[in-house]
């Protein structure tokens, strides 16, 4: 998803008018291009101001915080990615498969988080790593279990709830080594790593 598309994400998740979304938008850009000059420790409400040419008022209007702004991008990116949805984009077309063939889920997911590649790179690379990496977590966590409830990934002789942890930290540890090679492999290749073969 391209920050072009987010006003049509807006309208379907929050309800939001032009100009709220607007304003998202420009701190969500702020956000990002203050994120390749300072580390996300060292990024200050004031750069992201500065950056967005949004008023104090306003960008308080709508975050807590540079934290709540954090938390924000996240959810946006991931109410995307794992909405289930897989109708045919600029990117991909998996409209013609079934929601439940989840090799093929799982690849559309994967494609979506490529489609943000630059931004969602240059978070990793950031302070604030940890927070984005949590949202990942909450996101794949649903699907995750229903994978491996389903048997799609044998778990034979662990607890559930352990498989099901192994699972969803190896969706992670997947997606940060793709990030780190630079998206290298392909969304195909990357769900073939997980577990379908």
């Amino acid at each position: 998803m391209l920050f072009t598309e987010l006003p049509v994400l807006f309208y379907t998740y929050f309800a939001m008018d032009k100009r709220q979304i607007k304003t998202r938008i420009s701190l969500y850009h702020a956000f990002g291009e203050c994120l390749k000059e300072k580390d996300y420790a060292d990024v200050s409400v004031e750069d992201i101001l500065r950056q967005s040419g949004v008023s104090r008022s306003t960008f308080y209007a709508h975050f807590k915080g540079k934290d709540d702004l954090l938390e924000s991008i996240s959810r946006n990116i991931f109410a995307h990615v794992f909405s289930h949805s897989l109708k045919q984009e600029s990117t991909h077309d998996f409209s013609s498969d079934s929601l439940f063939e989840y090799k093929h889920l799982f690849t559309h997911i994967f494609y979506h988080l490529r489609d943000d590649k630059e931004l969602i790179k240059t978070i990793l690379s950031s302070s604030c790593r940890e927070v984005f990496l949590e949202e990942l977590r909450k996101g794949i966590g649903p699907l995750v279990e229903k994978v491996v409830k389903d048997g799609i990934v044998p778990y034979d002789d662990i607890p559930l709830p352990l498989a099901i942890l192994q699972t969803r930290e190896r969706f992670v540890i997947s997606f940060v080594y793709w990030f780190g090679n630079d998206c290298q492999e392909s969304p195909e290749t990357m769900t073939s790593y997980l577990f379908f073969k």
